[in-house]
């Protein structure tokens, strides 16, 4: 692969490990159009010899399972800290209905 895709290819797995979805969006487009624009200069010999679509389809994969990942740890966090905010608000309202209780 030629050294464009290598790097944009690079350039993507790391912005998806960072969670920066737009720029993992937008190297995303680039990485395919590079790899369309390299791919029409390949003979039919050469495109039939390349392992480019097979390279391509497992880092989209990749990009697409991580970020699925991703999305489903976000979720599970949230919900952590929605059950957390719960329980502290009921715990608030214990206290201050016991201190009601133990004035009156």
């Amino acid at each position: 692969m030629p050294q464009l895709q290598d790097n944009l290819a690079r350039e993507l797995r790391a912005a998806v490990l960072a969670n920066d979805h737009q720029n993992a969006t937008r190297l995303t487009v680039e990485y395919s159009e590079a790899l369309r624009e390299y791919w029409m200069t390949l003979s039919a010999q050469e495109r039939a010899d390349s392992t480019l679509p097979k390279q391509s389809l497992e880092l989209l994969t990749w990009v697409r399972d991580m970020t699925l990942m991703q999305q489903a740890m976000a979720a599970e966090h949230l919900a952590v800290v929605e059950r957390a905010s719960r329980y502290q608000a009921a715990r608030l309202l214990y206290l201050r209905s016991a201190a009601v209780d133990a004035r009156g």
